[in-house]
């Protein structure tokens, strides 16, 4: 029996033979062996060729590097150790002093210690965007700095992180942020617009410790058996990486010491800034400039934009998985809130549909004019903008709760393996393919679930150009009748306007680009170019979730693609577990099981659920007379209608109803009621009562009919309970006015009473509509809205693009909540208020009546 050719090992052909490939047969074969074994750089055999960017380095002999690493080690650790001292004696005053000064005076000064610094935040990002004037960018760059030391900037070090900074390094040896030194020119190395880091093949650099003889140390491959497996791994360093590392502490470490010394400048003068020797070893464990808890809770805590400007400056973070769970739970509760919205709101409803249809390229008007032939005077139109509104809140709701999900195990593994972590060693498989399994999730290149994670918000990214403040700017060019897609392009594409925004979108929509510059990068400069108010007003309330949603994703992501050391195994264990982490894709049993069902559900229904003629207007944001409760009543009537036909079709096509395709991961509120307006009641006048508080008229006129859809509190108890939720109960379409009465303190599970001020009293007689109070009911400024939230015990912290998480600090209650800031006004809308009211009901239990006004 003949026997097929054996496939060469090349890794040994080369390494031991010393044979090259000579066929391209060969080289193929060569090249997928070694993407197999994940080498990457100088250190992958196809990038060996004349002229290859990465071969243009030095390379320098074992004998050359020991002797440069020894030489800058000594430096970078006397210079580190000169930084401790100062800090170490002077911490206190170093602060004072530099908090005291104007902007303008930090900046002179950072000047002073660094001539020349570039001036605005990611200058690496600012220094492409000059250079590459919409051809490739090709050579080295002639902003140097600005490629190796980005965090290295006026705009960003004229505030407390330059004390972070110099706190952090010095309470710190350097070897702790070897890796993310590095890491921080990661646009610079693959752009290859800095020079290349020096090749020596067959050694590691070990850059551990605060000595000469361990930082630095280079070692044979031939001396070490593990070494070679620390430095694909990425737990050591090549020789390239260690020199390129001292390259930037070199630089880093004497800075710092200048800052200090021209802040101090009197103490240097007098000879007093060194002092004695140091009596704190640097192995204490010092907590250096942390992020501080609010000390009340009528505090904010940092935005994320915030703590993502200053990590830079910080110790490597680590992994927090509870941040991720604590955000996944609220992101989930809001999309669980947003399906019982579109069925149970008929204005919500009408406005999601409304909006989304105002964010599709087919909206725009070709050159000549001409609507597109499936255009929005079209019934087509509408279809594919009610499908995608309902698809997208199913998909997201089961997203969601998969992320939420992988999330809480990882957060019960890291528990059980604790002990079993270790920097040395590779982490327990179980966790290990637990978190390769949730990145997966929130990987762009998985295409296995078209809506997964990342890629929904960045599909709906990509209709920001019909979107209405940019739609002026942009053209669609004729359709072809030959193909669905459309050419969407600037009428002016040297218009200013994309100079920074518009540049970071085309960066988002490719690939390539993604992986050259990382999406939570990008991602971070876009929401620092979202900070200025003129690039903001461009940003749709639409786009504003959409880029929060992926903002929320892309930080998750980074929180695993910074997990040192073991990240940097990551994709080799990937291939290795590849059939395990793809089991986590059986979860999603909506979207791969139902979701096609969406395309033929909306047939013969379309009509009914068009926001047109009216149908959906819902003026609970008028006087209640008989004529708005009539309007109301047949709104709710006409969504009712559309639900009904919508879920006869869906278990017609998928056999079951909708809540039971979503597997085990059923919508918390399924099965609950769905409220509504109670007929029009005459009011009856009572006979005027001795020593009644007076009713502002404005509140007076909500209170003339009670309506199925209105709370009135009982009496609520003087003593502090527990805040829970209300439980389900069955599902009816509507209430009797009596039930409907009773609120749910009435229930088992009672609530406190919050003493709050007159301001706060009116936010949430506002947000829960409760009639008798005093004041006048509209709109609600978002400040004032913080504030109250923060009065009975939330902490607030803004995530990414209008989102807000607010915490639990003082209830008794874990789950937190996010809503939404009004974007571009400053005061949420009545309606919109009485939404967030309804979904602080379904969350924690709350009602009008347990809000009174405090001594």
């Amino acid at each position: 029996m003949s026997h097929g050719p054996q496939k060469k090992d090349w890794a040994v052909e080369m390494a031991k033979n010393g044979r090259w490939p000579t066929t391209d047969e060969d080289f193929k074969e060569m090249v997928k062996q070694m993407d197999f074994l994940g080498l990457k750089g100088p250190y992958h055999p196809k990038n060996a060729y004349p002229g290859s960017p990465h071969m243009n380095c030095r390379r320098p002999t074992a004998a050359q590097v020991r002797k440069e690493a020894k030489f800058a080690s000594e430096r970078v650790l006397s210079d580190w150790n000169t930084l401790r001292r100062i800090v170490e004696r002077n911490a206190e005053t170093l602060e004072k002093r530099w908090m005291k000064k104007t902007r303008k005076k930090q900046k002179e000064l950072l000047l002073q210690a660094w001539p020349n610094m570039s001036p605005t935040h990611r200058p690496d990002f600012e220094a492409y965007r000059v250079e590459n004037t919409g051809r490739h960018h090709w050579g080295l760059s002639k902003f140097q700095e600005a490629f190796k030391w980005p965090s290295i900037n006026q705009q960003d070090l004229s505030s407390r992180s330059l004390i972070i900074f110099i706190n952090n390094r010095a309470r710190n040896p350097p070897s702790v942020f070897a890796r993310a030194d590095i890491d921080a020119t990661r646009l610079g190395s693959n752009g290859h617009w800095i020079p290349e880091q020096d090749f020596l093949l067959g050694y590691t650099m070990f850059m551990d410790g605060a000595k000469t003889d361990t930082y630095g140390k280079l070692v044979s491959w031939d001396d070490d058996k593990d070494a070679a497996d620390l430095l694909f791994s990425q737990r050591q360093f090549s020789p390239g990486e260690g020199l390129r590392v001292f390259e930037l502490q070199e630089k880093i470490y004497p800075f710092l010491a200048k800052c200090c010394e021209l802040i101090l400048h009197d103490l240097v003068e007098d000879g007093s800034l060194l002092g004695g020797e140091v009596s704190i070893p640097w192995e204490t464990p010092i907590a250096a400039a942390k992020i501080s808890e609010p000390s009340s809770v009528t505090e904010l805590l940092p935005s994320l934009a915030t703590i993502s400007a200053e990590a830079p400056y910080r110790l490597p973070a680590n992994l927090d998985l509870e941040r991720l769970r604590a955000i996944f739970a609220a992101r989930l509760s809001a999309a669980e809130d947003n399906l019982w919205l579109l069925r149970e709101d008929p204005g919500y409803f009408a406005d999601t549909i409304m909006d989304w249809s105002e964010h599709r390229n087919d909206r725009l008007p070709d050159t000549r004019g001409q609507p597109h032939p499936t255009g929005p005077q079209t019934t087509q139109f509408w279809e594919r903008v009610i499908r995608n509104v309902i698809a997208n809140a199913y998909t997201g709701f089961e997203t969601w709760s998969l992320l939420h999900r992988s999330v809480s195990r990882l957060c019960a593994l890291k528990e059980k393996y604790k002990n079993d972590i270790s920097y040395d060693r590779q982490l327990p498989e179980e966790y290990l393919i637990t978190i390769l399994k949730f990145k997966q999730l929130l990987s762009l290149t998985s295409r296995h679930m078209l809506l997964i994670a990342c890629e929904t918000p960045l599909h709906n990214l990509k209709n920001i150009q019909s979107s209405p403040p940019l739609r002026q700017y942009f053209i669609r060019e004729p359709q072809d009748p030959r193909t669905i897609n459309m050419h969407i392009r600037p009428i002016n594409e040297l218009d200013p306007h994309f100079h920074k925004p518009w540049g970071l979108l085309l960066i988002l929509w490719d690939e390539q680009q993604r992986e050259l510059f990382g999406l939570p990068q990008v991602i971070d400069y876009f929401e620092w170019i979202m900070q200025d108010p003129t690039e903001k007003k461009n940003l749709s309330p639409y786009m504003a979730d959409c880029f929060a949603d992926l903002a929320i994703l892309s930080r998750a992501l980074l929180e695993i693609d910074i997990y040192h050391p073991w990240a940097a195994t990551f994709e080799d264990e990937n291939r290795k577990h590849a059939r395990k982490i793809m089991e986590i894709m059986s979860e999603a049993t909506f979207q791969l099981n139902y979701l096609l069902h969406m395309d033929r559900v909306m047939l013969g229904i379309t009509q009914l659920a068009m926001p047109k003629d009216g149908k959906f207007d819902y003026p609970i944001d008028k006087k209640r007379t008989k004529h708005t409760t009539e309007v109301m009543i047949n709104a709710e009537k006409n969504l009712d209608l559309f639900w009904i036909k919508f879920d006869a079709n869906w278990r017609r096509l998928a056999g079951k109803n909708i809540d039971k395709c979503m597997g085990d991961q059923n919508p918390g509120q399924s099965g609950q009621k769905i409220k509504r307006t109670a007929p029009w009641v005459e009011p009856v006048k009572e006979a005027k009562k001795p020593k009644v508080e007076s009713v502002d008229l404005d509140v007076k006129a909500w209170t003339d009919s009670t309506s199925a859809n209105e709370e009135i509190p009982a009496k609520p108890s003087k003593q502090k309970v527990k805040t829970k939720k209300v439980s389900a109960e069955p599902d009816t379409k509507t209430e009797d006015t009596q039930k409907s009465s009773l609120p749910p303190a009435a229930q088992p599970d009672e609530q406190p009473v919050f003493k709050v001020s007159p301001a706060s009293l009116k936010v949430f007689n506002t947000l829960f509509f409760t009639p008798g109070s005093a004041g006048n009911v509209g709109e609600v400024p978002w400040i004032d809205f913080l504030r109250a939230m923060a009065s009975t015990g939330f902490a607030a912290q803004k995530l990414y693009g209008s989102i807000w998480q607010f915490t639990p600090t003082n209830l008794d209650v874990e789950r937190s909540i996010q809503f939404h800031e009004p974007h571009p006004e400053v005061k949420i809308r009545f309606t919109v208020a009485r939404r967030m009211g309804r979904r602080l009901t379904r969350a924690y239990g709350w009602y009008g009546g347990m809000f009174e006004l405090g001594k």
